[in-house]
């Protein structure tokens, strides 16, 4: 499903979502993040890839928790420190699209749990 011509981080409307807050952290579930919005979420790092936009690289971070999840997008990097699969980590930011999918570009993050390198 679309919302605005955006797909929701589920597939389906955020109108139906748990309106869930998490008291400590003050994070929402991935699912009930809705374009246009601040959002606080917590999740695990499924997958990354570096892509251009225009003349500089990019940094596409798909972060899941169990109820879906959203790419978080860091201009003008090729990596961040920690950021790997795996990790567990906060985001918060401003909810828009990016490839027609929901996302947060340069959110402020906070590392929870790194895996150990191989």
């Amino acid at each position: 499903m679309k919302t605005n011509g955006v797909e929701t981080a589920n597939g389906f409307e955020t109108a139906g979502g748990t309106d869930t807050v998490d008291a400590a952290t003050q994070t929402v579930p991935i699912a009930d993040v809705r374009f246009r919005e601040r959002a606080n979420v917590c999740g695990r790092i499924r997958s990354l890839r570096v892509r251009p936009w225009g003349d500089s690289p990019t940094l596409e971070v798909v972060l899941v928790d169990e109820t879906g999840g959203i790419t978080l997008v860091f201009l003008a990097r090729r990596h961040l420190a920690g950021i790997r699969p795996g990790t567990i980590m906060r985001a918060e930011g401003m909810v828009g699209a990016h490839q027609r999918r929901l996302a947060m570009l340069n959110p402020v993050y906070e590392l929870h749990h790194v895996p150990a390198s191989h």
